[in-house]
C-alpha cells in the first residue's frame, strides 16, 4: 500500500491539499481559456469521442450522472496509476522531480490517442506535473484525485461537450485583447501563484525524507 501513499492526513495537510486541488481546477480551466484565446479552439477535435454520444436522447440528470461517474473513474484510476504506483517507485529510484517528469511524459504519450492531444501537449504536461507535485508534497493521492475529478467534470461538460455551455470566443488576433481574455489571464496567474505557495508550504513527512 506504500505506492498508494497515505490515506490519513493531518488537518493542515488535508485543508491545504483540498485548497490546492481547488486551485488546480481553476488553473486548468483558466489555462484552457487563455490557450483558446491565443489559438483557435478546434471544437471538432474535442467533440470526437466523448462528444459523439447523443446526450439529447437522455434526461439531463442522467447525462450529468454519466459525466460525474466518468470523471470519478478517470480521477481515481489515473491518479492511483500515475501519481501512485507509477511515481512513488521512481521517486525512490531517482528523485521526486525526475519521477514527476517521467510520469508526466508517459501521461502525455498515452493521451496522444485522443484527437485533441496535439493541441494541448504543453498544457497537459504542465498540469500533470502539478498533480505529481501535489501528490508528492501531501504524500497522498486524495488531493490529486479531487483536483483531477473536478477538472474532468468541467472538461467533459464544457470542452468535450456543450452540456454546461459552449466556448464561442475568437482568438485575440481576430477580436483584439478584451475583458474576457484579461480576466482569465489574471485568474490563471493568481491561482498559479497561490497553488505553488500553498503546496510549497507543506512539510515533507519522515516517510518521504527517508
Amino acid at each position: 500500500m506504500k505506492n498508494f501513499r497515505m490515506v490519513r492526513l493531518s488537518s493542515e495537510v488535508l485543508i491545504k491539499g483540498i485548497l490546492a486541488a481547488g486551485l488546480f481546477v481553476i488553473i486548468s480551466q483558466s489555462l484552457l481559456m487563455v490557450t483558446f484565446r491565443l489559438i483557435e479552439f478546434p471544437s471538432e477535435l474535442f467533440t470526437t469521442g466523448f462528444g459523439e454520444y447523443n446526450f439529447n436522447a437522455f434526461p439531463l440528470w442522467i447525462v450529468w450522472l454519466y459525466v460525474i461517474m466518468a470523471s470519478l473513474v478517470a480521477g481515481i484510476c489515473e491518479e492511483t496509476g500515475y501519481r501512485g504506483y507509477g511515481q512513488v517507485p521512481l521517486e525512490k529510484r531517482y528523485n521526486p522531480f525526475m519521477a514527476n517528469i517521467l510520469v508526466s511524459t508517459v501521461f502525455i504519450l498515452i493521451h496522444l490517442t485522443q484527437a485533441w492531444a496535439l493541441s494541448l501537449l504543453f498544457q497537459g504536461f504542465v498540469l500533470s506535473m502539478f498533480l505529481g507535485y501535489l501528490a508528492y508534497k501531501t504524500n497522498s493521492l486524495i488531493p490529486s484525485i479531487i483536483g483531477h475529478t473536478i477538472m474532468d467534470i468541467f472538461n467533459f461538460s464544457y470542452w468535450w461537450s456543450d452540456i454546461a455551455g459552449k466556448f464561442e470566443y475568437r482568438p485575440i488576433s481576430e477580436s483584439g485583447i478584451d475583458l474576457h481574455f484579461i480576466l482569465w489571464l489574471l485568474i490563471l496567474i493568481i491561482s498559479l501563484v497561490l497553488f505553488l505557495g500553498i503546496v510549497r508550504s507543506l512539510k515533507l513527512s519522515n516517510t518521504q525524507k527517508n
